[in-house]
């Protein structure tokens, strides 16, 4: 039985993400010896950004203009005019950047990553090449993190349908018919994971299930990540995706895929495989109870075949897992805690062991906690852990402004390497933190927040702006508590997300929404997919309003946070805190007279 993972487009370019090689981690301990996984996200972007692929392209864009004038004598299409302007606009763009797209590559693989102002020129130039590349297919927009499918909605079965088909707004159809499909079918795999779990990845993903079914019908393609684990009620009413998809795994795949192989392998019993959603004589069955694993028994993720060179970065940052699931789940707003169920804690002992064997297999110095957030006594025993071992590695996690969060576990938690923390602040207005169930006190806030400074441990805030009676001085509470603390935001490595606030599907709000203050809940009919919803509210801030004032929070906060590493990317700005930390290490010590 061969197996082949692939992640598809579009993630962060610069680490991996954790799903195939967790995958490949448990699958190879269990013995299954045929296991290959790509990215293939980063696969494409260091493709595209070649001089090789760029005379193509220019090819491509001296065709795209020609035949757009030729359509000016007709009828102008949807778009054509403007298309026509920004095709152009490429051309005229193309030789400067031909001349310089490898080096802004090479350059963030490299020494020149740490040079600020290389870093930022070398992004700015990849941006500009991808919105080159886009204009052949305008509206559509590629960018280093994100795909906008201009004419598309991405939560319509409707519009999904035709997005994957679209040769004239879908990039993903020649890039994946040139540059992937090939090497996939002379691989021959009998069974093809496709991870979706952003929903910059709902049409690229889907749009390759199609082109290996179309190419390869007998292959089994399965569909697994946080996307569908959502959308595991509207499956039921979707039968067009089973004919893209064979079966999708939701919530924890470990076991699920193991047994989808084992079953393929022998009776193809598919009622056998947990967490599975498949269509067998023109009916949709759902395989519960849904299944969690035993993270105790699972192995380290298994990073090979990841072309860990390929990313933009000096150095991998890999991700890893101490807990699954969320031991507070009290958060209103919040829809994370569906994609694992319930909260379980790894030992310490097993995660120390993993992060030993990824940094020697891998040279690796440096982690990515993906947990939704660390519990503080576990946390004690890794630290003493890794202290005790001389582990030696930096890495960054989630907490919260729990009360219990002493200076004494943040010391233990620097000593042990820990450079970064992340906290969902949300609110710094008390009511609104309560009415959230946020479960902590703004004295809290600032006495972690002033400990973590002091101690030389980078802070991140997410902030909220909009839930439901939320007013306007409430919401600018928030923003003064960051604006004004400089202590806090001229600290070396501070970032601030605001995010305005979305109802989402399966969050605790939509349990019982009027007693949130929301009177009434919209979809538009055409979104059948949709992973949030429209709503009115009874009293604070429109939606409207609160979109408005989201707009000013966001730029008042940019002000006094450095966008680009630490607001873009947790793992470059990891990277240059621990190049920060070196280099003070380093400085000679004035010397007493």
């Amino acid at each position: 039985m061969k197996v082949s993972l692939l992640f598809p487009p579009t993630w962060h370019p610069s680490q991996p993400y954790l799903s195939l090689p967790s995958l490949t981690g448990f699958l190879t301990q269990a013995g299954v010896k045929n296991v290959s996984q790509r990215d293939l996200g980063i696969e494409l972007l260091d493709k595209v950004l070649t001089q090789s692929f760029a005379h193509g392209l220019y090819q491509q864009l001296v065709d795209k203009q020609q035949s757009l004038e030729r359509e000016r004598t007709g009828e102008i299409g949807p778009g054509s005019a403007e298309q026509l302007a920004r095709v152009i606009e490429s051309l005229d763009r193309f030789p400067y950047l031909f001349e310089r797209i490898e080096l802004a590559k090479e350059t963030l693989r490299g020494e020149g990553f740490y040079d600020i102002e290389a870093y930022r020129n070398s992004l700015f130039l990849i941006d500009k090449w991808l919105e080159v590349l886009s204009s052949l297919y305008f509206p559509t927009r590629m960018t280093v993190v994100d795909n906008q499918f201009g004419d598309y909605s991405i939560y319509s079965s409707k519009d999904l349908i035709k997005a994957i088909r679209d040769e004239g707004q879908n990039p993903y159809i020649s890039l994946f018919r040139e540059h992937v499909l090939p090497s996939l079918l002379t691989d021959r795999p009998d069974l093809v994971g496709v991870s979706i779990t952003a929903t910059s990845q709902i049409i690229p993903g889907l749009t390759l299930c199609r082109l290996i079914k179309e190419h390869a019908p007998e292959l089994h393609v399965t569909v697994g990540g946080s996307i569908f684990t959502r959308l595991v009620d509207n499956l039921r009413r979707c039968p067009w995706l089973f004919d893209l998809v064979d079966d999708f795994v939701v919530f924890e795949g470990e076991t699920a895929l193991l047994e989808l192989v084992n079953q393929m392998d022998g009776k193809r019993d598919f009622s056998k495989v947990p967490n599975l959603i498949y269509r067998q004589n023109g009916k949709i069955t759902v395989n519960q109870p849904f299944y969690s694993e035993n993270i105790n028994q699972l192995t380290a993720p298994n990073y090979d075949g990841f072309p860990l060179d390929l990313y933009l970065s000096p150095e991998p940052v890999l991700p890893v897992q101490f807990s699954r699931g969320c031991y507070y789940k009290d958060c209103a707003f919040c829809a994370l805690t569906l994609d694992h169920q319930n909260f379980r804690q790894r030992d310490p002992g097993k995660t120390v062991d993993d992060l030993v064997w990824l940094k020697e297999r891998y040279g690796a110095q440096s982690f990515f906690f993906t947990d939704e957030c660390f519990a503080l006594s576990p946390t004690k025993r890794l630290c003493q852990q890794m202290i005790e071992r001389q582990v030696n590695v930096k890495w960054t996690c989630e907490l919260r402004f729990e009360k219990n969060l002493s200076r004494e576990l943040l010391t233990q938690m620097r000593d042990a390497g820990c450079l970064k923390i992340v906290f969902g602040l949300e609110s710094f207005n008390q009511r609104v933190m309560d009415f959230m169930k946020k479960g902590i006190k703004q004295e809290w806030v600032r006495r972690i927040v002033d400990d973590c400074v002091d101690l030389g441990i980078a802070v991140h805030c997410y902030v909220i702006v909009g839930f439901p009676t939320e007013k306007e001085e409430e919401a600018l509470d928030t923003m003064n508590f960051v604006v004004g603390n400089k202590k806090l935001h001229e600290s070396y490595g501070f970032s601030c997300q605001p995010c305005l606030f979305d109802l989402e599907k399966e969050a605790p709000i939509m349990s019982d929404p009027g007693s949130y203050g929301i009177r009434r809940i919209m979809r538009p009919a055409t979104e059948d997919l949709s992973l949030g919803f429209f709503y009115e509210v009874q009293e604070g801030m429109t939606p409207a309003q609160a979109e408005q004032l989201y707009q000013q929070v966001y730029e008042k906060i940019s002000e006094v946070v450095c966008e680009l590493p630490f607001n873009y990317s947790m793992a470059d700005g990891l990277l240059y805190i621990a190049r920060a930390k070196s280099q003070a290490l380093q400085v000679p010590q004035p010397t007493g007279s």
